[in-house]
């Protein structure tokens, strides 16, 4: 199985899809290290355990950034 991440602005959130960020990651737990390094390399970051979905704050607005299927 390959992963995907995406990544959604959801401050401007106005029904437009997520963005691809990266895909055919073949290994669960590199696309999610990748996400976590990804968030993490912003000051103003997170992880809200009850979705899985870690988060950023950049420019002014929130991100959820997350691999695709999740587990």
């Amino acid at each position: 199985m390959s992963y995907s991440i995406f990544v959604r602005d959801l401050t401007h959130d106005d029904g437009r899809a997520p963005q691809l960020l990266a895909y055919d990651i073949h290994d669960r737990s590199m696309a999610a290290s990748l996400v976590s390094v990804i968030a993490t390399s912003y000051r103003d970051h997170g992880f809200n355990p009850a979705t899985r979905v870690h988060w950023f704050r950049a420019e002014g607005s929130v991100h959820e950034i997350y691999t695709w299927p999740q587990a």
